[in-house]
């Protein structure tokens, strides 16, 4: 797929990080998205960095807060703070991608977390892939995937990967 656009759901997450990582280094691809409810200081500057970026421009618009880093081999990083479940924004997000990543979700170790959250953000949140055949949980995703002509979804989380470690 020759320029071809991504967008990483929970970015600043676990496995998030470690995809964006892995495609910072895809040749083909001519814009990265990475969206999170936050990200750490930290993070940004880790992103900053990993991808030997040329410039920042940071801008806010709305509730959504953009910073599009410039890679040495031309790809775009756009780092896209807000909420999965806020409508408007994910649209905004989906606008032009080709590929989402989706791995937005809720861990809670120590129970302190509302069950209806948890629930929102895993569930409703979330698009379960089958096949040829998507099996939609969300409306916001089924609406975003036919309008913004997504070609691939793929959604995992860290369970998926939970016997492993």
């Amino acid at each position: 797929m020759t320029g071809w656009s991504c967008l990483v759901t929970g970015a600043g997450g676990f496995l998030g990080q470690r995809i964006v990582r892995l495609l910072v280094e895809e040749k083909e691809l001519k814009e990265i998205r990475v969206l999170d409810k936050a990200f750490r200081p930290e993070l940004r500057e880790e992103f900053k960095q990993a991808v030997g970026c040329m410039q920042i421009i940071k801008h806010k618009s709305n509730d959504l807060t953009c910073v599009h880093t410039e890679l040495q081999n031309k790809t775009k990083l756009t780092v896209l703070e807000g909420d999965i479940l806020d409508e408007p924004f994910l649209k905004r997000a989906c606008q032009d991608v080709s590929v989402v990543i989706h791995t937005s979700c809720i861990i809670d170790v120590f129970g302190v977390t509302h069950r209806e959250s948890i629930m929102n953000v895993n569930v409703k949140g979330t698009v379960a892939w089958g096949g040829d055949k998507a099996s939609w949980l969300n409306e916001v995703q089924k609406e975003g995937k036919r309008s913004h002509s997504i070609e691939h979804l793929l959604s995992s989380g860290p369970s998926a990967f939970a016997d492993h470690y």
